[in-house]
């Protein structure tokens, strides 16, 4: 299934039907379950809790809870009354009881998924006390929630992965996905968290350097949906501190190495050699009629970058804006979207504040311009 797929199948599922989602690392699966619950909140407008357990980190004491001595203890047993199966409480007087562990949902009304991950890097103990919160949606005498989902998820090439393989009896409890993410998908959404425009015209062209190959070696680093993103933060979080990894290709290749492998690395750095520009802010004063429709359809964050690139560019130089360059400035705001303009003119008047106002007052269409956004901000 695709991730639109596997999110419908999330929220259809009749109650108490757990799933197992499969699929490779760094391909999103936790992010998926959360990106549901979030959406469940808006749906139902409802809180959704999302409890992420990871497995192969756990004992099983962690998902029991700790055994405690009470004087008195309620248990909830099922019988049958006249064929049919009715819930009865027993009082028990000197018992020995499992404490619930921390991260059990308490309230019987709440709503949300428990997620547990790394199903078969867990111990064969914690696999088998999935046995029962998977079909019975019970641990020990406690009760998970109506309303909450039990949802997991492991790697599934048993080739490649330091994986235990799962017992046929607890893999028949679940609805099984298996997690094939479309690259249209990944694009759709890098363009919404930012990442570097860079990479998303990248894995445009080469779709295939997105994902982990069906093939891997042993020790050897290859790309993955996550190290793509890893890659993107580090390349903005370098630039705005004012080391442009692009100026330097060979340090790119050895950084970018280490998210995505080396041949990939060297693939994309020649990609933004040969077809993948960044402007200077001299290029955006000087020029920008010119290179204008390459701005278009930048998200937020690109921009971002550029307006931090005009602005150091007019401090450090103390540019005296000409006439042609106070347009070309003014076409520049107007493409990018408005939060980001806002943004801009904020800086021009904290950096440059002399120029910045000689600017807007001495042209009547920036004036304007700049009004309405501050008014709709």
């Amino acid at each position: 299934m695709d991730i639109k797929q596997t999110k419908r199948t999330i929220k259809g599922l009749p109650p108490k039907h757990s799933i197992l989602i499969e699929g490779d690392h760094g391909i999103g699966k936790s992010e998926i379950i959360a990106q549901t619950a979030r959406e469940m909140s808006i749906l139902t407008g409802k809180t959704y809790g999302f409890i992420d357990i990871r497995l192969g980190q756990y004992e099983v004491g962690d998902l029991i809870g700790i055994p405690r001595a009470r004087d008195t203890f309620t248990i909830t047993n099922t019988v049958f009354t006249n064929g049919e199966a009715v819930k009865q409480d027993v009082l028990a007087e000197n018992v020995t009881a499992h404490d619930l562990p921390l991260w059990f949902p308490r309230d019987p009304e709440s709503h949300g998924f428990m997620f547990f991950d790394e199903l078969n890097r867990g111990t064969r103990d914690t696999q088998q006390w999935a046995m029962q919160i998977v079909l019975d949606y019970k641990s020990n005498f406690n009760e998970v929630p109506i309303n909450w989902r039990v949802i997991a998820a492991c790697n599934d090439n048993q080739d490649v992965y330091s994986v235990l393989g799962l017992d046929p009896a607890l893999y028949d409890r679940f609805l099984v996905v298996k997690l094939r993410p479309t690259i249209p998908e990944w694009l759709d959404h890098a363009e919404k968290i930012g990442v570097h425009d860079a990479i998303i015209k990248y894995i445009r062209k080469f779709g295939s350097d997105l994902d982990v190959p069906e093939k891997v070696e042993s020790g050897k680093k290859c790309p993955s949906r996550r190290s793509w993103v890893k890659l993107s933060n580090v390349i903005r979080h370098m630039a705005e501190n004012g080391d442009d990894l692009f100026q330097d290709s060979d340090y790119l290749i050895l950084l970018a190495g280490g998210y995505v492998g080396t041949s990939v690395a060297i693939n994309f750095v020649e990609f933004i050699k040969k077809e993948y520009k960044v402007y200077s802010a001299k290029e955006i004063l000087n020029n920008f009629l010119k290179i204008k429709d390459n701005f278009k359809g930048m998200i937020a964050t690109d921009f971002t970058y550029y307006t931090k690139e005009v602005v150091d560019y007019m401090k450090k130089n103390k540019i005296t804006l000409s006439k042609k360059q106070g347009n070309h400035l003014l076409d520049f705001v107007k493409t990018m979207p408005k939060e980001t303009a806002a943004g801009l003119w904020v800086s021009l008047r904290k950096e440059v504040p002399d120029e910045a106002t000689r600017w807007y007052t001495g042209n009547k269409e920036a004036e304007t311009y700049i009004r309405n956004l501050l008014r709709k901000g």
